[in-house]
């Protein structure tokens, strides 16, 4: 029997840019509907949060290091989502986020299916 795969994704994020920016560029980048820091299409709810854990001297230079990006998008599949269109939805955010600029890494279960694994490996085509 196949083992069921989690598709909760958690995306770090970071840019200069205001929260509400954020957001509006996700809902923008998806075509989803937003309420407050959430953003729902037919294949995932978003929510976008202010990482505590933020540092710009740690997430930045040589040895920069995501999990200290200054947000995080946590992203569950909606109860209609199918699986590939779900996986296709991911990929298509982080191809448009890397395209604008924002420097973005995706942590789940499915990264190799993911461009440049989700963002850890920037030289994976």
């Amino acid at each position: 029997m196949e083992e069921e795969l989690d598709l909760f994704t958690k995306i770090f994020l970071d840019s200069d840019d205001e929260k509400t920016f954020v957001i509006e560029r996700v809902r923008s980048i998806l075509e989803g509907n937003v309420n407050g820091s959430n953003i729902v299409t037919k294949q995932a709810d978003i929510y976008v949060f202010s990482n505590g854990d933020f540092s710009e001297h740690k997430s930045n230079g040589e040895n920069a290091d995501f999990l200290y990006y200054k947000y995080y998008l946590e992203i569950e599949p909606t109860e209609q989502a199918s699986k590939d269109k779900y996986v296709l939805e991911i990929s298509h955010l982080l191809i448009e986020l890397w395209n604008v600029g924002f420097k973005a890494v995706a942590a789940c279960d499915f990264e190799e299916w993911l461009p440049r694994k989700g963002g850890y490996n920037i030289d994976y085509l």
